[in-house]
């Protein structure tokens, strides 16, 4: 049985009447936001609703759940397939809080990815190749756009009429990818990040945290939640790492970064293509 959001407020619906007191305080907030059994602990929402871990435990069964991890893990794939859906009182969440969170988590994820290191491996490729297709692409082609400013050949995949392989086929390990993705990932990104892989390619996987499966053997994975009270996903955390990235590869990039940066403005001039050029 499915357990996004509305599943599991219709299931408090069909045991309400069989609830004790102290469970129904339990039940009233998860009802409101079916992600407090997510992001929080049991104790955590036995202190909120004013009663213990105990009382959650057996609202969690009551609901037809053997455990609370099995609860994260149906709301995780309920989260997962991009199905939009919102905690009843979303407009009394404090998104910024919530993307504070998400920051935080995104920037220690990043810091693990041994930030000074991965920007050397990005100025070092001989090409940078970066992927990201529907809800991804927005943030592949920012990241690409930043990159191109500091050295050349920086590529996004796949361009407009090509297929995935016509841009994998002769990458080797003097080469980086970077592969964005999103959940609801786009059918057939595991076994792109396997193939660049096996080419001997330096890959890099930046998404939510469920692409942590997808990104099992890459060298490197970021992962930025993406968890919102509204209806649908914030990818502030992700565009904000792309961004840190960026500019972590400007710093390294030294004065062969200065010397691109300026090339490219003197190309804008040249052709005329901005504002006030």
């Amino acid at each position: 049985m499915s357990t996004a959001g509305p599943d599991v407020r219709a299931r408090i619906d069909s045991v309400w009447e069989q609830l004790s007191p102290a469970e129904r305080r339990v039940a009233a907030m998860v009802r409101h936001d079916p992600e407090l059994l997510l992001v929080g602990t049991s104790a955590e929402l036995a202190a909120e609703s004013g009663t213990s871990k105990a009382t959650v435990s057996r609202l969690v069964r009551s609901l037809g759940f053997q455990d609370a991890a099995e609860v994260r893990q149906n709301l995780m794939s309920a989260r997962g397939s991009g199905l939009p859906w919102a905690a009843e009182d979303a407009a009394h969440v404090d998104q910024r809080a919530v993307e504070s969170r998400n920051l935080d988590a995104a920037f220690a994820s990043l810091a693990r990815a041994e930030r000074p290191r991965l920007a050397r491996r990005i100025m070092r490729a001989r090409r940078v190749l970066v992927f990201g297709e529907r809800g991804a692409h927005p943030i592949a082609l920012q990241l690409r756009a930043q990159l191109a400013q500091v050295r050349p050949d920086v590529r996004v995949g796949p361009a407009p009429g090509q297929r995935l392989g016509e841009e994998v086929a002769d990458l080797d390990r003097r080469d980086l990818v970077v592969v964005v993705t999103v959940r609801r990932h786009a059918a057939g990104i595991d076994r792109l990040v396997r193939h660049c892989v096996a080419s001997g390619a330096d890959v890099v996987v930046i998404g939510d945290p469920t692409a942590a499966v997808i990104a099992a053997s890459a060298a490197t994975t970021i992962l930025c939640p993406v968890d919102s009270p509204s209806a649908f996903d914030s990818l502030a955390a992700l565009f904000a790492v792309v961004a840190a990235i960026a500019n972590d590869v400007y710093e390294a990039s030294g004065p062969a970064g200065r010397a691109h940066v300026d090339a490219v403005a003197a190309a804008y001039d040249t052709l005329g293509e901005l504002a006030g050029s």
